[in-house]
């Protein structure tokens, strides 16, 4: 209604002029945007939605819901509507970096499997948006590689956590032990998942991490560089607990007859790890050809 224009470049240009009310129509879209992200702290729904639904419609939660609707509208706002202004930047790079260190300190604590995902998410998510408030070309090819990744690493382990619960009855990690003894499958691309969330090369997740605390350093942003670099230590802690709690150790008695989950289950958990993995090798390859094609 004030600018006459819902297209991006207009209320770009009404938020530079100083429109008041454009601004805090635009504050509180952020805001919805931020809630629908589960960008702390507006991240209350988060935990108990992802850990409470039913299991197909956790994986689509954690892998696309959440981050269409929430993370992509963010970083479309940084590009197109916020590039230039220094506030909005400022603001989404601490609520990303609020939400990395929440996200992994809650993550350890938690004893159900699919509530220390979802706080996980939490912290991952984090990333993306405190790349995206950056707003470098550097930094927002991080957030969108940090977008992909996330999205099929968390639906792979939502995935796995499901294949847990079918033939176990439980995520709570307490009654869990030993499980990859017999769903060697699901133990094993669990740990794709935590290593490549945890930044560890040659998977996807090192890449992505790498290019955003690049882009911080370059930018001049130590602080959020080390912190960064430091919550994926943090993250690495959290996802080896659940991995030690639910698939290593010594099999819980009562389990003896366990079968690895039903064919669908298996073949989505391992098609989403062979992606994290591939994607991983392929991207500085990928990287190499394009450089020496800008050359030609």
């Amino acid at each position: 209604m004030n600018t006459g224009s819902l297209r991006f470049e207009d209320i770009g240009a009404a938020l530079a002029s100083g429109a008041p009310t454009v601004q805090a129509a635009l504050i509180l879209f952020v805001v919805a945007a931020c809630v629908k992200a589960g960008v702390a702290p507006f991240h209350g729904w988060l935990p108990g939605a992802y850990s409470s639904a039913p299991d197909a419609v956790s994986v689509l939660l954690a892998g696309i819901v959440t981050k269409v609707g929430g993370v992509y509208v963010v970083i479309r706002l940084m590009n197109e509507v916020f590039a230039g202004l220094a506030g909005p930047g400022r603001a989404f790079m601490a609520f990303g970096a609020f939400s990395i260190v929440l996200g992994a300190f809650a993550a350890i604590g938690q004893k159900d499997m699919k509530r220390m995902l979802a706080y996980s998410s939490i912290s991952q998510v984090g990333y993306i948006i405190l790349a995206a408030g950056l707003a470098t070309p550097l930094a927002m090819i991080g957030a969108l590689l940090h977008f992909v990744n996330h999205a099929v690493l968390k639906s792979m382990l939502f995935v796995n956590a499901a294949s847990v619960k079918e033939q176990t009855g439980t995520t709570d990690m307490s009654k869990l032990g030993g499980l990859a003894e017999k769903m060697k499958i699901t133990g094993w691309t669990s740990v794709t998942g935590l290593l490549s969330a945890a930044g560890v090369p040659p998977f996807l997740g090192f890449w992505s991490k790498l290019l955003i605390i690049m882009a911080l350093v370059v930018s001049g942003q130590w602080f959020y560089a080390g912190l960064a670099l430091l919550m994926s230590l943090v993250t690495l802690g959290y996802f080896l607990i659940l991995q030690r709690r639910v698939f290593f150790g010594k099999l819980r008695e009562g389990f003896e007859d366990l079968r690895e989950g039903r064919a669908s289950l298996k073949t989505t958990s391992v098609l989403l790890a062979a992606v994290t993995v591939l994607a991983g090798l392929i991207f500085p390859a990928a990287m190499i050809l394009l450089d020496a094609w800008k050359l030609l």
